[in-house]
Order: structure tokens, then C-alpha cells, then sequence
């Protein structure tokens, strides 16, 4: 004994229309909704020995910060200092 009918099939004239819409893309979406972010994104590739020392030298610190912290400290720092 059926409890619901068979499933209607999509229309082809629909499934295109679909792929359509996908294959058109669009932007990424943004937090505040602008053009331009102030934040980039830069991939840094690094050698497992750095990223260690930089690991034990974070874990010294009372509250040690995220790596991504770290670094971003470091950076600015070097910048300041130039």
C-alpha cells in the first residue's frame, strides 16, 4: 500500500535553467557587503623547523596567541622597526 504518489521528474526546460543560473556564478559574499575588503589573503608556505620554532616560541608566553598572531605580530614589528 503506496503512502504518497511516485515523484514528478524535472522538466528538462527546468534543469537547464538551472545550470544556467550555476554556470553564470556570481561574487564571493562579503561581511559588510562591499566591493572592496581591507582585509587580502596571502598564503605563506613555510618549512616545518620554522613553524616549530615559532610553535615553542609562542607556548613561552603566559597567554600564547595563535599562530596567525604571532606572525602577524612579527610582521608588524619588522615593519615598525624599518
Amino acid at each position: 500500500m503506496a503512502l504518497r504518489t511516485k515523484p514528478q521528474q524535472q522538466s528538462k526546460i527546468e534543469d537547464q535553467r538551472i545550470n544556467e543560473l550555476i554556470e553564470k556564478g556570481g561574487t564571493v559574499a562579503t561581511r559588510d557587503g562591499g566591493g572592496d575588503s581591507k582585509l587580502m589573503l596571502v598564503q605563506l608556505r613555510l618549512s616545518k623547523e620554522v613553524i616549530q620554532r615559532i610553535d615553542k616560541t609562542r607556548k613561552k608566553r603566559t597567554v600564547p596567541p595563535s599562530r596567525h598572531s604571532w606572525i602577524l605580530e612579527a610582521l608588524l614589528d619588522k615593519l615598525a622597526s624599518e
